[in-house]
């Protein structure tokens, strides 16, 4: 925390493009936000105005990305087992057929953007080098949770 209460950023962030807007009945917005590019804070600004600045080293090579193919280093197997795992331990369904047909990169980072884990396993996600690492990452975290909610109901997963 900074000393004017502020919390500290994160070093690595997210450009994120505004891709849908949704008023609600009760006066809240909804937003939808893609993600674009990765970036490191090189240093926080001085500003008056009631949001914070910075000036970033964008990850050029986030834009520039090809989809991946298999020799991207992912162990679409263990992470597909993984989440297969993960369903069954919570009950939850998914398309497999849409999954099948989904390319690595588009499978790991869905699946990084849509998994239920806190602020810090999602900072340890973004800040994955690379696409491999980003799998490797997000198995890890998905088996340690299967393992805490095994210690805590027993018999939940077989």
């Amino acid at each position: 925390t900074r000393a004017d209460g502020e919390p500290d950023l994160c070093e690595i962030g997210c450009v994120g493009r505004l891709t849908g807007f949704q008023e609600t009945g009760d006066g809240r917005y909804l937003l939808t936000l893609s993600g674009v590019c990765r970036f490191r804070v090189l240093q926080e600004m001085e500003t008056p105005e009631p949001f914070r600045r910075c000036e970033i080293a964008p990850f050029l090579a986030d834009l520039a990305a090809e989809p991946s193919d298999d020799s991207d280093g992912v162990n679409r197997d263990l992470l597909l087992d993984t989440f297969r795992e993960f369903l069954q331990a919570n009950d939850l369904e998914t398309d497999w057929d849409s999954i099948g047909r989904a390319s690595n990169d588009v499978l790991v980072n869905s699946l990084s953007m849509l998994s239920p884990y806190g602020p810090a396993e999602k900072q340890a996600l973004l800040e994955a080098e690379d696409l491999r690492t980003r799998a490797e990452t997000l198995i890890a975290i998905t088996q340690i949770t299967l393992a805490r909610q095994s210690d805590e109901t027993p018999g939940t997963l077989q």
